[in-house]
């Protein structure tokens, strides 16, 4: 059964606080549902970054009330033939071009149904080619959390939403670095199996629960608030003291009595 509209939508996009970009769309969705209570769950995405977005979005997936309208707009294809997708999983509606953004939220609900939303159908010209999270995103937004429209009446059935590769698969690698420096991989954290250290920049730094296991300005790899293993440093950067970034290979090393 679909969630009911809990009138709450949440933003995330790669538009930064620089410029009027955030404001526009946030005003666009109270233009069409005035009691919309607004969540930013960010707007730092690194730009044009959709491995990053996705990674960010699956942060929220069962964080917000049932019901919730999430937003997502890291779009470096807008304004081609791209498609535009609504979700419905987690017991929320998710909105995002079709350019592998949900690719996680959708991977970790398998009762997940997407829609290619239709926005003709929906009366939606857009003004611009270049500001579809303000011309097409917004307005659906607000007409979805307001009940204007059902999310069934969005669009026909998508079987084949763009997807990126699932985390922990192919190469072990940096995905994302965080604000604090921390090294995000793509490595699940119940994947680590017999593993007790990473090898990483020619370092192997043991794998332990928390920053403070370690002195301060000391590295360590731990798993993280997304469930991904991370590179860090007690009270430091972790990209800048071993001058790495994303695409950086790591390696699992297993335990000595594993490998003996």
């Amino acid at each position: 059964m679909l969630p009911r509209p809990a009138g709450i939508v949440a933003l995330l996009t790669d538009y930064g606080a620089r410029d009027p970009y955030v404001g526009v769309v946030r005003g666009t969705v109270l233009r069409h549902n005035t009691r919309a209570v607004l969540v930013d769950i960010g707007h730092e995405v690194p730009p044009q970054d959709v491995a990053a977005g996705a990674l960010w979005l699956l942060a929220a997936a069962g964080r917000f009330p049932p019901g919730t309208v999430h937003v997502a707009v890291v779009d470096p294809g807008v304004g081609t033939a791209r498609r535009l997708l609504a979700a419905a999983a987690h017991e929320g509606y998710w909105l995002a071009p079709d350019n592998g953004l949900l690719s996680h939220v959708l991977a970790a609900d398998p009762r997940a149904e997407v829609r290619a939303v239709d926005p003709a159908h929906l009366g939606l010209v857009p003004a611009s080619r270049t500001f579809h999270g303000r011309d097409l995103f917004a307005p659906i937004a607000g007409w979805l959390s307001g009940g204007r429209y059902g999310f069934t009446a969005l669009g026909p059935r998508c079987a084949d939403p763009v997807r990126l590769a699932p985390l922990g698969a192919g190469d072990r690698r940096v995905v994302y670095v965080d604000g604090f420096g921390n090294l995000v991989t793509n490595v699940r954290g119940d994947a680590l199996g017999a593993a007790a250290a990473v090898r990483i920049g020619g370092r192997e730094l043991p794998i332990l629960g928390t920053y403070a296991d370690v002195p301060e300005g000391a590295p360590l790899a731990l798993v993280g608030s997304f469930g991904l293993l991370e590179i860090a440093v007690n009270r430091g950067s972790a990209a800048v003291l071993l001058g790495l970034g994303r695409a950086a290979p790591v390696e699992l090393v297993p335990s000595p009595r594993t490998s003996a």
